[in-house]
Formats: structure tokens, sequence, C-alpha cells
């Protein structure tokens, strides 16, 4: 990947590329519905990490991705990707410490998300974060079914510099 990596706003020009990006990489993906709304919801977050990208390229450069909505003081995070190749780099936890501090920035206190009980990469990123189990939603997920554990991160004015 030539030139680095920035962070900007998901735009409607971005949804055929996050929604390819989506399919590819989930058995129950997101639609276009579900990135158009989450575009204009209130509270919403909707980032992309980007690489210098040539006219043309369908995929717009975009490496990975975050869907959050901040709803009062609390972030629920809805959605976080990293494309397959570029997984295994820490871009992950680049894109969601970002997003987090953007948030503490914006007024949330804590963070909330659900994970597939069996998706032990991601569990452990959010661990990593900080993020703390707090229930099990039993037979969340289909295709497979699987419970969700839902993930909280408190405090995370403790991002904001002093």
């Amino acid at each position: 990947m030539r030139g680095g990596l920035y962070l900007e706003t998901a735009s409607e020009e971005d949804l055929e590329a996050l929604l390819a990006l989506e399919q590819a990489s989930y058995t129950h993906p997101w639609t276009l519905r579900n990135f158009r709304d989450a575009l204009l919801a209130e509270g919403a977050l909707v980032v992309v990490l980007r690489a210098p990208f040539e006219p043309g390229d369908r995929a717009r450069g975009i490496v990975g991705y975050c869907v959050a909505q901040l709803v009062v003081d609390e972030l629920h995070v809805h959605n976080v990707l990293v494309r397959p190749a570029e997984r295994s780099r820490g871009l992950g936890r680049r894109l969601l410490g970002l997003v987090l501090g953007i948030a503490a920035r914006r007024g949330a206190r804590a963070a909330l998300l659900e994970v597939r009980q069996g998706n032990w990469p991601a569990l452990h990123l959010y661990r990593a974060l900080g993020f703390a189990a707090v229930a099990v939603r039993r037979d969340y997920y289909d295709r497979p079914r699987e419970d969700a554990v839902v993930l909280r991160k408190a405090d995370l004015t403790a991002l904001l510099d002093p």
C-alpha cells in the first residue's frame, strides 16, 4: 500500500465500496440502506480508514471502517471492519482507538458493542482496548447461530488530553 492512511468521515460516494467490503466479510452483511441510514442517523459516526486511491478505484482506497452512534453520553459501536488482506497489522486497534477518542471529545463517557462469542481476534482487540464483558445475548447471530458477548468500555473521558 503506497502512502499513508488517513481517517475521514464516510460519504455517500463510499457506500458501494462499504457494501462490497461488508458482503465479502460477513455472513449476514449490512445492506446499502443500512449504511445510508447510518450516515443520516442522529449522533452518527461513520468513518473510513483510507489509503490514497486513483479515480475509478471501486474500493475507494478503503482499508477499514467503523460505524458507531453517540446516544446521549454512550457510544454504540455497530460495526468495525478491516479489509481481510490488511488484518493483523494493528489497523483495527488504530481505527477503533481513533473513533473512541472522537466520541470522548463529543461527550461519550462509555462505549458498548456486541461481538460473536467465537470471534477471538475481535474479542482480543476489544479487551486490549479496555472493553469488558457485561452480558451475553443468546442466539443473537445466525448463519451460524451463535451468542453475542456484550462488551462495555467505561470512562472514555480518560482518553481526553488533560
